[in-house]
Order: structure tokens, then sequence, then C-alpha cells
């Protein structure tokens, strides 16, 4: 064995021992992080018979499921907006139950915003109405 040998596998032990660190402490980690943010994949059917065993009468009810979310979404922000100004106790109270709801049922950023003024307009009446007697 010669010299050119041995400062070769010196080299390639210190570019394995580098990147088994890399490796263990996760700064390889580009694999999962593109697994995080790529678009999941889904078969193409092209022309072939559909693999959807989903019914038309299925799809409709699904259909008026989110529909329906949407709606209760949108009667909790009318609730907690008109008890700005109109009922803050029983209006907010309202729109902030409302808001659960139709948060609970998926409409997030809606039922988020009718919690929110609801609180608000519930907060506000109280903290204002000392000044008023």
């Amino acid at each position: 064995m010669n010299k050119e040998d041995s400062s070769l596998d010196n080299a390639t032990k210190e570019r394995f021992q580098k990147s088994q660190l890399h490796l263990e402490s996760g700064l390889h980690a580009q694999e999962e992080y593109a697994a995080e943010i790529a678009v999941p994949h889904t078969r193409i059917n092209r022309g072939y018979e559909s693999a959807s065993t989903v019914s038309d009468e299925e799809v409709t009810e699904l259909v008026e499921a989110v529909t329906r979310n949407k709606a209760v979404g949108y009667v909790a922000l009318f609730v907690a907006l008109a008890s700005l100004f109109v009922w803050p106790v029983l209006l907010g109270i309202s729109g902030i139950i409302l808001g659960v709801i139709a948060f609970v049922m998926g409409n997030k950023s809606l039922g988020s915003w009718s919690v929110a003024l609801g609180f608000i307009a519930v907060a506000a009446y109280f903290l204002l109405i000392p000044y008023y007697s």
C-alpha cells in the first residue's frame, strides 16, 4: 500500500463520516420536506373505466352538506356583526355559539371571526355600561 492509497482512504473515511453526521443530525432532510409540500400523487384515468365508486346521489349529498356548513358560518358572522350595533349581549353570545358550531362543522375562518366579533361585542358592552349608568 502506498502513500497515495492511504491518503485517498482517509479522505473517503472523512466524507463518509460527514455524510453520516448530516444524516443523523437531520441536516440531510430534503426528502421529508419535499414530501410535505409535494402535490399528492393521483392516478389519472385516460378513457378507461372510472375507478370511482361514488354515486351521483352521494356527490349531491356532499355538496348540500358543504353548502349548509357555509350557510351556518355566514349566519354566525352576520349575527356577530349585528351584535356590534344591536343587542350586544344577546346577539354576541348567539354569534359565539353559532361561530363555535360553524368552526366544528368545518368553517374554521368564519367560525373564528364570528367568535371573535361576538366576544368583542359582549366585552365592549360590559366595559362601557358603567359609563352610561
